[in-house]
Order: structure tokens, then sequence, then C-alpha cells
């Protein structure tokens, strides 16, 4: 993830949590990459994996 895309995640976070919206699964992405954290969102294959 770019510089770019992190400022963009920051900008989102905090305007959720300028309106009280912070409980949102999207919140949560979005704060944990605007605090460098990794992003909690599963990747394509996680989500794709066969569950037997």
């Amino acid at each position: 993830m770019d510089q770019a895309e992190i400022n963009n995640w920051i900008s989102i976070a905090e305007s959720m949590e300028a309106k009280g919206d912070t409980e949102s699964w999207f919140y949560l992405r979005a704060r944990a990459i605007a605090d460098g954290k990794s992003d909690p969102m599963p990747n394509i294959s996680e989500l794709m994996a066969d569950p037997s």
C-alpha cells in the first residue's frame, strides 16, 4: 500500500470518527491501516478457502 492509499484511509477513519460511526468493520479496517497496523481484511484466498 502506498502513502497515498494510507493517507486516504487516515482521512476515512477521521471522517467516520467525526460522525461517530466507529462500530463498523469498514471503520475498524480504516483505523488499523491509518495506525500503521496490518490490514485486518482477509485476503481473497482466505475468503475462497475450501471449508471441507
